[in-house]
């Protein structure tokens, strides 16, 4: 059995020669690879069978399936058809690119001592995938000597929930344990959990059952591009991603993760960047400004407002429904 499941789940064929050279260039070879090919009219399938990438996928054995026509639904699709067969998952966006010695340092992470999760540091590139930018570490990472940096609950909520900042990294630069990937935060149906970033939420829910550790050495490339689905911020997805910073802070205030001021202070923040990103020409967006108006007495109270309001934005999409992760699971365990 292969130690590690990679999952692509592919919208775009543009940098796909490169993530495929990525992972044929491994030094530890233990993966198996499974590309779910939500691309129009399945242009990458059909790609793949013209054999477009031969000479970058070389000897790799690359699994194609049907992708459900949905970014967020994709990445579920697949950790469904996964279903804990390998020990270890990386879930591959198909824009980035690992280095090397990528598989190969985190499963010395993982060897050390049970994770949740691992998490490389990646250089930020523009669309020429050539390391341009190094995101802000905390100090107590930088400063550390350890190969390996566990992170403590504190630390991992104080330098992203509190402050409403993700310097951890893309799921491109993570690799999970089978246990870490069974808390991948799915759309609540009641109360509220870390859903909404699949990244930072993932690891925020994952550390729940065991610890997550900082690789400082940089094992990968996040690409900006025009292209990224992320830079439609006008989208459902995109109001979701700005909004879960408010969930994140009001799950781990009430799970005593952070404390009042710490979440006080991350809901401010996040609802300074909604100002500022989308003013008062949204109609969500000001319904979430008259619900923390209105409701702004108390944490308890907005735990309980905002969650009901959350989940009922998150059901008016299919792409963040629960009922649509549910359908999902049960097509694919049929």
């Amino acid at each position: 059995m292969p130690l590690i499941t990679t999952l692509i789940p592919a919208y775009k064929k543009d940098f796909l020669g490169e993530l495929f050279l990525g992972l044929c260039s491994q030094t530890l070879k233990d993966f198996r690879v499974v590309l779910s090919d939500d691309s129009p009219d399945a242009e990458i399938t059909r790609l793949l069978a013209e054999g477009a990438w031969a000479a970058q996928i070389g000897p790799l054995d690359v699994q194609v399936v049907r992708g459900p026509r949905s970014a967020r639904l994709n990445h579920q699709h697949l950790l469904d058809l996964w279903a804990g067969k390998t020990p270890l998952v990386h879930q591959h966006l198909d824009d980035d690119v690992i280095y090397p010695d990528f598989y190969r340092a985190h499963v010395a992470a993982h060897a050390r001592q049970p994770l949740a999760a691992s998490v490389s540091r990646r250089w930020l590139s523009g669309e020429d995938g050539r390391p341009a930018v190094d995101l802000a570490v905390p100090a107590f990472a930088l400063e550390s000597e350890q190969r390996v940096v566990l992170l403590s609950p504190a630390q991992l909520f104080g330098t992203t929930v509190a402050v409403c900042e993700n310097w951890l990294g893309e799921l491109s630069n993570m690799v999970l344990s089978a246990q870490g990937a069974r808390r991948y935060p799915v759309p609540p149906a009641k109360g509220l959990n870390y859903y909404g970033l699949l990244d930072v939420g993932t690891l925020l829910e994952a550390a729940a059952d065991a610890p997550v550790a900082w690789l400082p050495d940089h094992l990968g490339v996040f690409r900006q591009h025009p292209g990224q689905t992320t830079h439609n911020i006008h989208s459902h997805g995109g109001r979701v991603a700005f909004l879960a910073w408010v969930a994140y802070a009001l799950a781990a205030w009430q799970q005593q993760r952070i404390g009042a001021p710490q979440a006080a202070q991350a809901i401010e923040i996040a609802t300074a960047r909604v100002v500022q990103h989308f003013g008062e020409a949204d109609a969500v967006m000001n319904a979430y400004f008259e619900l923390l108006e209105h409701h702004s007495g108390g944490l308890d109270l907005l735990h309980e407002r905002f969650g009901a309001w959350w989940r009922r934005l998150l059901a008016s999409h299919p792409s963040t429904d629960p009922q649509a992760y549910a359908a999902r699971a049960e097509a694919v365990t049929a």
